[in-house]
């Protein structure tokens, strides 16, 4: 804001300057000054929108401008459009002095401007005049054309090079538009000059008429363009969306955006960065939804490629999300592979266990039964009936044996066995046993009734509980504890609390790593594993399975 009124004062300064010499000259032609006044303030008032993306406008007052410019001296033509330039916009609510002091101020020095240049030429011929007009016109739009491209870059609007852009248009179309301007200039330089200066009002209605209709045709176009570049613009992004859904890499994601858009906005001076590294002369563009990535992109871009490189932002944090989300998605596979992988190993290993204990407990049971039959087959030949009768007796004590070691082993491998909603019954089971073999009461609580749940999820948790339960009955000198299960939308919280003397889970001794070795089986699933516990104050065992 500063600078504008800065560069505001400037100008207003040049004018006060002219301004002396200028009223001087006007009160020595009075009735042809107001007269002037009057039809540059009629022309102007009368302003038909040519760039309407930055709000410029464009009326019959810039021939009757040059052509004041090319008939009187510069102090008093730029008198003349100080005073007669007049806007719609100056009547309405909101409109700035400053901005008001800005469209007088340059119209008045260009004017000058103009006029000066236009005084290098000698009028004695005809052809002298067109040719004074003619410069007249150039130097008065370019000197318009600079004003207004750093007036709308010091309001922020674009940068110097995208407001300078935006003024002029492309170069064809801006020679075409300010020759047209040029050649009405001239048409009332020499009616004015060669006929009689009421004669400009004849040629005024015509003309403006034919000025009109250049103009809409002119704002037709600029429309029909503009039109032309969003579509560019939708086919740009539509490109960029399927080059971005094939992408498998972050990598390939920012490489992909940044020479997309590189080519989109026809410049290499494009950053993308996963981490929001960028160039500090770049204006910073965030990602929505990948923070902290970024796009860079120069300062000066005009609004509609500002907006192209906000969707396209859009469409960059779509695709860094699903890339995010495909990763989880294949750790949570692999996790799940790994997981199942434990569970058979462990499977295969309590196999081998229980094959060990029958072959240890149960077949010398079985080896004892068969030589002690033997025996009394011995016996019977050898006609001890009394030998007989006590060896068997100790064929039927061997086969007991073996047969309740045996069952021993069953259970225990049926305890292993988890199916479908046993986990209530697993619990119960498991704390039932240690309460028979260590005394320690136990609280258990489930909800009711207890929702289906994966078979995954309960051989993890009633493992877990287990583990759980039997460093209880080894270590912790309890004489109480509570296990709780808790079902959420979409995790399974089991806790497992016990009154005994507590540890420092940071100071475990060597050699133990049951919980170790829990809390890495419930991180392959996916969950989360925590021990609470003090010297003396029991321990609580927080673990979370995702369902």
């Amino acid at each position: 804001m500063a600078a504008t009124r800065a560069y505001v004062l400037l100008l207003v300064s040049g004018v006060l300057l002219l301004a002396p010499t200028g009223l001087a000259m006007a009160a020595g032609r009075a009735t042809e000054a107001l007269l002037w006044v009057i039809f540059l303030a009629a022309v102007n008032l009368v302003a038909i929108p040519i760039l309407p993306r930055v709000d410029v406008e464009a009326s019959l007052g810039s021939p009757v401008t040059i052509a004041s410019a090319v008939l009187f001296d510069p102090a008093l033509a730029a008198l003349l459009n100080v005073v007669g330039f007049t806007n719609e916009r100056e009547f309405k609510h909101g409109t700035s002095v400053w901005a008001i002091l800005f469209n007088r101020s340059q119209n008045g020095l260009a004017a000058a401007a103009a006029s000066w240049c236009a005084a290098l030429q000698p009028w004695e011929q005809p052809w002298g005049l067109i040719a004074g007009t003619a410069i007249a016109a150039v130097v008065y739009n370019t000197i318009n054309t600079v004003a207004v491209g750093v007036w709308v870059n010091l309001r922020g609007r674009a940068g110097l090079r995208g407001a300078t852009r935006a003024v002029s248009n492309p170069f064809p179309r801006f020679a075409v538009d300010y020759g047209l301007v040029a050649l009405l200039a001239v048409a009332i330089v020499l009616f004015y000059v060669e006929v009689a200066p009421w004669a400009v009002v004849l040629l005024i209605a015509p003309g403006y008429l034919g000025y009109s209709a250049m103009r809409s045709a002119r704002v037709a176009q600029d429309r029909a363009e503009e039109l032309a570049e969003r579509v560019r613009d939708l086919e740009t992004l539509n490109a960029l969306s399927v080059q971005l859904l094939s992408a498998r890499r972050a990598q390939d994601v920012t490489a992909i955006a940044s020479g997309g858009l590189g080519r989109a906005l026809e410049t290499q001076d494009v950053e993308v960065s996963v981490e929001g590294k960028l160039s500090a002369d770049l204006m910073v563009i965030k990602v929505p939804g990948a923070e902290p990535a970024a796009i860079g992109v120069p300062t000066d871009l005009p609004h509609r490629s500002l907006a192209v490189v906000e969707a396209a932002a859009a469409l960059l944090g779509m695709a860094l999300q699903r890339l995010e989300l495909e990763s989880e998605v294949a750790a949570g596979q692999r996790a799940r592979v790994a997981l199942s992988g434990q569970i058979l190993e462990e499977g295969t290993r309590e196999r081998s266990r229980i094959g060990l204990e029958i072959h240890d407990e149960v077949l010398p049971y079985l080896a004892a039964a068969e030589i002690q039959a033997d025996n009394v087959r011995s016996a019977l030949n050898g006609g001890d009936p009394d030998r007989a009768g006590r060896l068997v007796n100790a064929t039927r004590d061997a086969v007991a044996g073996g047969v309740v070691r045996l069952r021993e082993v069953l259970e225990a491998l049926r305890r292993q066995v988890v199916v479908p909603g046993g986990l209530c019954q697993g619990l119960s089971e498991t704390l039932h046993e240690l309460r028979l073999t260590t005394g320690i009461e136990h609280k258990l609580v489930t909800p009711e009734p207890m929702p289906p749940l994966p078979l995954a999820v309960e051989i993890i948790v009633l493992e877990l509980v287990r583990g759980c339960l039997t460093n209880v009955s080894r270590h912790a000198q309890a004489s109480g504890i509570e296990v709780r299960i808790e079902i959420k939308p979409d995790v399974l919280v089991a806790t497992v609390c016990d009154n005994g003397r507590g540890f420092d889970p940071a100071s475990v001794p060597v050699g133990h790593h049951g919980l170790q070795l829990m809390a890495q089986r419930l991180e392959l699933a996916r969950g989360r594993f925590a021990v609470d516990s003090a010297q003396g104050a029991g321990t609580r065992v927080l673990m979370e399975v995702p369902l």
